[in-house]
């Protein structure tokens, strides 16, 4: 552990220089490696659907030596990167304009209270969300997130610029649009990149998955290294309001990508849409109505209880989040003390995002394959605490600064990355739809922010309280959190199938789709 906190504290405080690139530039560069990365990882699987009536691969896609189902993975995965890619603009900006001293808030129970704030914002989107998949399916209701999401961080730029420019405005007029905008940049993520997961592992079989998704996941670290360096340099010349705003363009050709993914899908005979009208089919052969009164806390009861991994699952991802959390607001604090500039600040978390991206990427690219085979999900949800745990105990009995607060962030988040959210992904492939793209947006969104939002709340008044309780303090909370859930992480592995019987499961799904 002394081995790991040195290496994690000196590769944190290396400084990447890179040359000023315009903002159409980077989103340009981010959607060549998007492309290029996914192309070349994912032109090996093989075309799917099983329907009699696919057509026979275009000219077009002869010429590119990629069917339409390599295609289409493609496309998502570009799409997932540049979706990843543009959050990282939004994540350095929405944090450095909400920790200003000049738009933003400086009592310490400020933070927490946001991120408190997340989980009734991330409820509405979900709520939405539930209904146009449930009307209209997958496709428009990615389609319809995600251009709420471009509205939302556009009208928000446009209102502040607006806001600036006219001295008449009261400064809380600019406070409440900063406090929006960082609660939506919050809130959006998970509900967009969980639906673009949910194509990808209806799409693959586990198999493919096994040997794809660390590579996809590891295609989006690339970008999202490439994105968050680039902040550095970008936030001098275009302004941390201009960083957002190349969130809303990296956004809207990720639409268009996602969007050509799920028509390829549609005209090839492989759209999960398929699935949910078979599940509706067998509900009501069972005489199962899913009736528009029923809410999505009942829906969400009764699929719990159908299937207990989800309920498992669940508490992991709380647990989880709640202990990012108070790891999170432990490196802001110490981060607004040792650098009052917002520049600075946003450049610093960009530098840090970016090399969390860097080295997440390279054991996606580089450890995980060769792990694959021998890498049951069962054992990785075993294996994260072990790893993660004797760290927490380590960074609490050190004196409070920003390396090691950083440093004890930094490996939690590599893990987070690199290991656990391709795992999550590998336990969803083998289960029904419903699993898959409402439960899936339900642990994505709802789960993944209250923990986030439930420890802030318990920070925020504990903090408004004893307005005394510093770092040394949290990272000691940050163990109590870290042992909770490794307790959840175990239940959770004892549920999850092998790799071979979710295998066995999806080919079974796929011959009555069929």
């Amino acid at each position: 552990m002394i081995h790991l906190a040195a290496t994690s504290t000196a590769f944190l405080k290396t400084s990447a220089e890179l040359p000023k690139t315009p903002l159409i530039l980077t989103a340009a560069t981010t959607a060549a490696a998007a492309s290029s990365s996914s192309t070349a990882l994912l032109n090996q699987i093989p075309a799917g659907g099983g329907s009699s009536d696919e057509r026979s691969p275009s000219q077009l896609d002869k010429i590119l030596n990629m069917n339409p189902k390599a295609k289409s993975c493609v496309s998502m995965a570009a799409a997932m990167a540049l979706h990843f890619g543009g959050y990282e603009f939004a994540r350095s900006g929405a944090l450095a304009l909400f920790t200003s001293s000049v738009t933003g808030f400086s009592h310490p129970s400020a933070y927490p209270l946001a991120m408190g704030l997340v989980t009734p914002f991330s409820l509405g989107l979900l709520y939405c969300y539930g209904i146009v998949l449930k009307a209209k399916g997958p496709r428009s209701a990615l389609r319809l997130t995600k251009l709420i999401s471009i509205t939302i961080l556009t009208a928000c730029i446009a209102a502040l610029r607006a806001a600036d420019s006219a001295a008449s405005v009261p400064a809380i007029v600019s406070k409440g649009l900063v406090a929006l905008l960082f609660i939506f940049q919050n809130s959006y993520a998970h509900l967009l990149y969980t639906q673009q997961w949910s194509f990808l592992g209806s799409v693959m079989t586990p198999s493919e998955g096994t040997k794809w998704f660390s590579a996809i996941a590891g295609s989006s670290s690339l970008v999202c290294t490439i994105a968050a360096t680039m902040v550095n340099r970008l936030a001098p010349v275009v302004g941390i309001q201009g960083l957002i705003l190349g969130t809303a363009v990296s956004l809207t050709l990720s639409l268009l990508l996602a969007d050509f993914a799920y028509a390829t899908s549609e005209e090839f005979g492989f759209d999960p849409k398929r699935d949910m009208q078979q599940q509706k089919k067998k509900g009501k052969q069972d005489g199962n109505t899913d009736d528009e009164e029923v809410s999505l806390f009942s829906k969400t009861t009764k699929m719990f209880r159908r299937v207990p991994t989800l309920a498992y699952l669940f508490g992991e991802v709380i647990s989880f989040q709640s202990l990012s959390t108070v790891l999170n607001i432990c490196f802001v604090r110490q981060l607004k003390q040792q650098m009052p500039s917002d520049t600075a600040r946003a450049a610093f978390s960009g530098r840090f995002y970016a090399y969390v991206n860097g080295v997440s990427g390279s054991m996606q690219f580089f450890v995980l394959p060769l792990a694959r085979k021998y890498m049951e999900p069962k054992w990785v949800y075993r294996l994260m605490p072990t790893i993660l745990l004797p760290w927490m105990i380590y960074a609490s009995l050190q004196t409070s600064n920003l390396w090691i607060a950083a440093a004890a962030f930094f490996n939690l988040k590599t893990l987070d990355y690199a290991l656990r959210n391709v795992v999550n992904e590998m336990v969803f492939q083998p289960l029904d739809f419903e699993s898959r793209y409402l439960g899936k947006e339900v642990i994505g969104v709802f789960a993944n922010r209250f923990g986030k939002s439930g420890m802030s709340l318990i920070l925020s008044l504990v903090t408004a309280k004893f307005p005394g309780m510093g770092v040394a303090e949290l990272s000691k909370l940050s163990v109590v959190v870290a042992t909770m859930w490794a307790s959840c992480s175990l239940r959770l592995s004892n549920t999850v199938v092998s790799n071979k019987e979710a295998e066995e499961k999806v080919k079974e799904r796929q011959k009555k789709k069929d």
